[in-house]
């Protein structure tokens, strides 16, 4: 539960963080820092989807251990 929350906040704040580097950019008439606000937020996604499944993979690992014991 403590999780979820932690990664809603974290997610929250990297999407304004992105959002105002996007806009200075367009204040600036830059394109890269446009770029890099897009690159940093799919950054984001694709560390939240590893995070996700690095736990959901570690959630499992008794259950594993349990049908597929060492002999």
């Amino acid at each position: 539960m403590r999780t979820s929350y932690l990664e809603i906040l974290r997610t929250l704040l990297n999407t304004i963080v992105c959002i105002l580097i996007f806009f200075a950019g367009v204040e600036l008439e830059s394109n890269y820092f446009q770029a890099i606000a897009i690159i940093m937020y799919f950054s984001k996604l694709i560390a939240s989807s590893e995070r996700r499944t690095t736990w959901n993979a570690t959630q499992k690992k008794p259950e594993y251990r349990d049908k597929f014991p060492k002999n």
